[in-house]
């Protein structure tokens, strides 16, 4: 009697498995079958896609391998074009003018101008697609970074994942610190560099001790270090960090900036900064070839040393000391310096958003973009730690200009992971006063146009050195000032203090 109990039990259960079994197979049929109808429903479509890069003999390679992954999940390929730095902006203002198909364009308050853009009408109003195709894109920015990149209560882009706070600073060839006796942690300031980058120059003759370009945008990299926050890099209105007032004065006449220039200035005479410093358009075959011992202002992420460890004359990031002159800081500037638009000439907007959430969603084609295709431009060393080929004909690694950087590879050993390194890097910052206040133009276009002009006409001299600011800045200011600039600080201080007012 109990052997049968015993058949009928493992019989029973054998019957449910399989019941189970098959009702599993049918809803991971369903599942797929809907995701495959999904699929299905969507046209073809090709989405174009701008963004500044350089150009990459195997780019057609490594887009055709992304766009079979795209080809799958939406029904999209890809025509990742490319731009030229040095182009890019005037490339993407003949685009809006045309009215040329485009789907995403890379915008910053750098390069081709957001709210500039936001205003002639240039991007669509993403506010509703990123809630319908963008969850993972949601899931991935912090929620208070998007009111930085709102525009009267709408969004015109995607903030791309990645520290958002920035952390100015700059990089050295460690080599060259222990060459003459220094440390990193020596350098509190600017100033402090100072003896060491003599000692460079007259050790080191053919080296070049500090690299510094005319068009290199300082404020966007080290404002905070002198306490500044600034609104857009030709816009000459800042505000003090530490005022609660938030009183907007002109950047040309702040005794942080000028003293600033003064160091420039000296630098220069001392042959610190190269002597066609101000014209230069490109360093990259001289930083390639390690002839530069110190970077140019830049921004210090956890990653910083391996990224730009090629810029040294190699790719070992432990050659690479990093040296941080303030603490994080998170402003409006700082989130809205890399985003992705969506064009009002793309014929697709909902994929070419489809496709923007798989850059968050999907490591595989995040890496893709960034590195290429594993074996031939690049060797896995562990599951997230990659070494770059020998003659490699694809390395973008710049995944700060698109998507969820924290999806990237490592690229050294001495690299921290993204995770936690990159979410703690935002946490630590010091929020801006103003983080959320976009400053908008319209009333001052032409006062704006007109201070732009006379920037561009000082500027490069000033920051590489060649002006002397005791001489210079009071010509600038005094044409600033013709050209408009009281109105516009007027226009800035109305704008945030009814801003202020409204929180």
């Amino acid at each position: 009697m109990k052997r049968k109990g015993l058949k009928f039990g493992i019989v029973l259960l054998a019957l449910m498995l399989f019941v189970s079994s098959m009702l599993s197979a049918c809803s991971s049929n369903d599942t797929e079958s809907s995701e495959s109808s999904a699929v299905s429903d969507l046209k073809p479509y090709e989405i174009t896609w701008y963004l500044p890069q350089s150009v990459f003999p195997d780019a057609k390679l490594v887009q055709d391998a992304m766009s079979k992954i795209t080809k799958e999940k939406i029904n999209a390929t890809l025509d990742i074009r490319l731009v030229d730095w040095g182009t890019y902006d005037q490339r993407m203002q003949a685009i809006a003018a045309s009215g040329e198909k485009a789907d995403l364009i890379f915008t910053s308050n750098w390069t081709n101008d957001y709210l500039t853009n936001v205003n002639k009408g240039a991007f669509l109003d993403i506010t509703d697609l990123l809630q319908q195709h963008g969850p993972d894109i949601l899931e991935q920015v912090p929620p208070a970074a998007w009111d930085a990149a709102k525009v009267q209560g709408k969004l015109y882009a995607i903030i791309n994942t990645q520290v958002l706070a920035r952390t100015p600073g700059v990089l050295i060839n460690k080599d060259y610190l222990d060459k003459y006796g220094y440390t990193a942690d020596q350098f509190k300031s600017l100033a402090d560099l100072t003896p060491f980058l003599e000692k460079v120059k007259a050790g080191d003759p053919d080296k070049y001790p500090f690299s510094l370009k005319g068009d290199v945008d300082i404020m966007n990299n080290y404002g905070s270090a002198m306490g500044l926050e600034s609104f857009s890099s030709k816009n000459p209105g800042v505000v003090r960090i530490d005022d609660d007032a938030s009183q907007v004065v002109n950047l040309y006449e702040t005794q942080e900036f000028t003293d600033l220039l003064k160091q420039m200035h000296e630098w220069y005479k001392k042959g610190i900064i190269r002597k066609d410093a101000a014209t230069l358009k490109d360093t990259s075959s001289d930083e390639l070839a390690g002839k530069y011992i110190s970077s140019t202002f830049t921004v210090i992420n956890p990653d910083s040393p391996a990224s730009q460890a090629p810029k040294f004359g190699g790719g070992d990031a432990s050659k690479v000391a990093a040296v941080e002159f303030s603490k994080p800081y998170m402003s409006t500037g700082s989130i809205i310096a890399t985003m992705t638009a969506i064009s009002r000439t793309s014929k697709d907007p909902e994929r070419a958003m489809m496709f923007y959430n798989l850059m968050y969603s999907d490591p595989e084609l995040f890496n893709l973009m960034s590195y290429g295709i594993e074996g031939t431009h690049y060797t896995k060393v562990s599951d997230d730690l990659i070494k770059k080929n020998d003659n490699a004909g694809y390395w973008v690694d710049s995944g700060w200009e698109y998507g969820n950087m924290f999806n990237s590879y490592r690229t050294s050993e001495t690299q921290p992971k993204w995770y936690p390194a990159g979410p703690d890097k935002n946490a630590a910052a010091i929020p801006s006063k103003l983080l959320g206040f976009s400053f908008d133009p319209t009333n001052v276009k032409s006062e704006l146009a007109q201070t732009a002009s006379v920037v561009d006409e000082f500027y490069a001299g000033l920051i590489t050195g060649i002006s002397d600011p005791d001489t210079t800045l009071p010509k600038m200011n005094d044409k600033l000032k013709k050209a408009g600039l009281d109105k516009i600080i007027s226009e800035m201080q109305s704008q945030i203090d009814s801003w202020k007012a409204s929180k």
